[in-house]
């Protein structure tokens, strides 16, 4: 059952042209993709080289271009814009990766 749903949840994926996707920034995508993947703002600065208020700006950025009231929206967001697998690993942006 729970393979049926994650496979009818990916078929309505948007595509990387998806509006939203479109309206943030490369880094903003990376960041909200960390985010999803469930990792606090410390540690998303680390793996991305950036100060803690940094990622919290890129954090904040990206939730007010989605219309989104918190972290938690934020990860389903990701997840469903496809910047996260179904392992919570954030998948690499081609954008940002080549």
């Amino acid at each position: 059952m729970h393979r049926a749903i994650a496979d009818h949840d990916r078929e309505r994926r948007p595509t990387p042209r998806d509006p939203g996707l479109r309206l943030l920034t490369p880094r903003e995508r990376e960041v909200l993709a960390l985010l999803g993947a469930g990792l606090s703002n410390a540690e998303i600065g680390d793996r991305l080289h950036l100060g803690v208020t940094t990622v919290k700006t890129h954090v904040s950025a990206a939730m007010e271009k989605l219309d989104l009231r918190n972290r938690v929206q934020a990860a389903v967001v990701a997840h469903r814009l496809g910047l996260v697998d179904d392992d919570f690993n954030a998948v690499p942006d081609p954008e940002t990766t080549g």
